[in-house]
């Protein structure tokens, strides 16, 4: 076994105890930092769609939502997990965010034990903290199934290598075997782009049987049980295929996906100036190059005795930006970057190994894990700093300065009406005045989302919206036959179509103020 050699090499078992204990130590040091971001920033946009669906007061209502009227277009496991803890915990995000947060943690747990496998115990302490650095570590404050799904990708790597290592005298193989199948089938039912993990899965499992020159049929087998997850996700894919037509990103599908993905695993690029995202590229780059350089000595080293089918899995894995490219190009025509986020469960074990010989020496591993712990204390602080900043601006601009009230008051109409979605989900949740939020009414159209955004995301999303959370919405359409002024929150964004309805209307637009981050203005038709 690799920790077997690396013990004889010169590190004693006393040492890889402590290696044990500085993994659950950075574990628990990712969980405060995750749980205090989480605590800094409110529930997003798509998070409210999510806290909606899942705070509904059944699961048999919940199943109901999905199948007829999805706002939240995932599989059925994230809601679940969710709407259990919201009965644990109270409605709330902490309870909606839970599954991500320990699905996070369960990522590391697993990198550590199978970089264990790999290089020995102080180089699966540095893959299970490598990915506290990294951007990834938001989606631990997520209340969407991007968290949970990196925990998933990792069980089902340590589970398969569990399950092919020295099969025919593997006393831990029933478990493991258990295990794959339940990870395969849990990563499909957690998103849909989740069917990727059968990638590196199935890669890695048949160049072994190519190797051994035989199939090992109880790991095919659950394999294919796990792949038999799928028919659960058929009604609701079904559901979610009515946003499909018209969708916000359909078709915008293109080779530069592959790089932002890799980006997004580190940093937040989308905050970054074009000159620093092309530094960041190349960086990221040299890291690479360095990382396969790396890795390709350690396949060198027959002292780590690192099977070529465990070589083949992480490879391919870490190729998921390439994957999810060519799945989005030719079968679902849309993707985001956070589909694709399982690539960093493979980078965080690839870099460990590259390391893990330097690692050996007491004096390297002691300089590493504390860059490590100060990384990944003082960048998380930093972000958790933005985010409490961020948040605390956006709270502020809840407030109706007195002009904006007066207006809002003196109106017959007494309604404040949004149709930037985003902005109606998260002002009207946080929104302090209790009259403000009662009056905020979302506005919404098919037709002149078509017409000026190429899209119908949003009013489809409005029309699922009334059917089941009784939240007041109106269409342009019966608004504009309605006589008098009507207040209108403007965002002038990509997803606010109102200025260009308005002046194809020939509406009357007098302006009163700021207000929720846009501006207000009384509108008549």
């Amino acid at each position: 076994m690799a920790d077997a050699a690396i013990n004889s090499g010169g590190v004693p078992i006393a040492k890889c105890r402590l290696a044990r204990v500085l993994a659950v130590l950075f574990v628990c040091v990712t969980a405060a930092l995750a749980l205090a971001w989480s605590h800094a920033k409110p529930m997003s946009q798509d998070e409210m769609y999510a806290f909606q669906t899942y705070s509904v007061r059944s699961v048999g209502e919940m199943v109901q939502v999905q199948r007829r009227w999805p706002i939240s277009l995932d599989p059925l496991l994230y809601p679940l997990l969710s709407h259990a803890a919201m009965q644990i915990f109270g409605a709330g995000a902490f309870a909606l965010r839970l599954p991500s947060l320990l699905g996070f943690l369960l990522m590391q747990v697993c990198l550590f034990f199978f970089v264990r496998k790999l290089a020995g115990e102080r180089a699966g302490t540095v893959a299970a903290a490598f990915p506290a650095l990294t951007a990834t570590l938001y989606y631990a404050t997520e209340g969407r199934p991007y968290g949970l799904l990196l925990g998933l990708y990792a069980l089902a790597l340590w589970c398969w290598q569990v399950a092919t290592r020295d099969a025919e005298k593997n006393e831990q193989r029933g478990w493991a075997l258990l295990g794959l199948t339940l990870a395969i089938a849990a990563t499909i039912n957690a998103h849909y782009f989740g069917v990727l993990l059968l990638v590196p899965i199935c890669a890695a499992e048949g160049f072994r049987s190519l190797q051994r020159r035989r199939m090992d049929w109880p790991v095919v087998a659950a394999i294919c049980v796990g792949m038999a997850g799928f028919a659960t996700t058929v009604p609701f894919l079904k559901a979610a295929g009515a946003f499909r037509k018209n969708y916000y990103n359909a078709g915008a599908v293109g080779l530069h996906d592959i790089s932002r993905a890799y980006r997004s695993i580190f940093v937040d690029y989308t905050q970054m100036s074009m000159r620093a995202q092309h530094l960041w590229m190349a960086a990221l780059i040299a890291f690479a190059a360095a990382l396969l350089w790396g890795c390709a000595r350690a396949m060198q080293r027959r002292a780590l005795r690192i099977p070529a089918a465990e070589w083949v899995l992480l490879l391919a894995l870490a190729a998921l930006p390439f994957c999810g490219y060519l799945l989005a190009r030719f079968v679902t025509h849309s993707i985001e970057v956070r589909y694709v986020l399982g690539a960093a469960v493979a980078i965080s074990a690839m870099l460990a190994v590259a390391i893990g010989p330097w690692l050996r020496r007491d004096g390297v591993f002691a300089a590493v894990a504390i860059a490590l712990g100060v990384s990944i204390v003082g960048v998380n602080a930093a972000r958790i700093q933005a985010a409490q900043c961020k948040s605390d601006e956006r709270l502020a601009s809840l407030v109706l300065p007195a002009q904006v009230k007066a207006a809002l008051d003196a109106n017959p109409d007494g309604r404040l009406y949004v149709q930037d979605m985003g902005a109606f989900e998260e002002d009207r949740y946080y929104e302090p005045d209790a009259d403000v939020r009662k009056r905020m009414t979302l506005v919404y159209s098919a037709a002149e989302e078509l017409r000026w955004n190429r899209h119908d995301t949003m009013a489809l999303t409005a029309m699922h919206i009334a059917r089941f959370t009784g939240l007041p919405a109106v269409s342009y359409e019966a608004l504009r036959t309605r006589p008098g002024k009507h207040l209108f929150v403007l965002y002038h964004t990509g997803w606010d179509w109102t200025d260009e309805a308005f002046a194809a209307d020939g509406a009357r637009v007098r302006p009163v103020g700021r207000a929720l981050g846009g501006d207000v203005a009384a509108v008549g038709f």
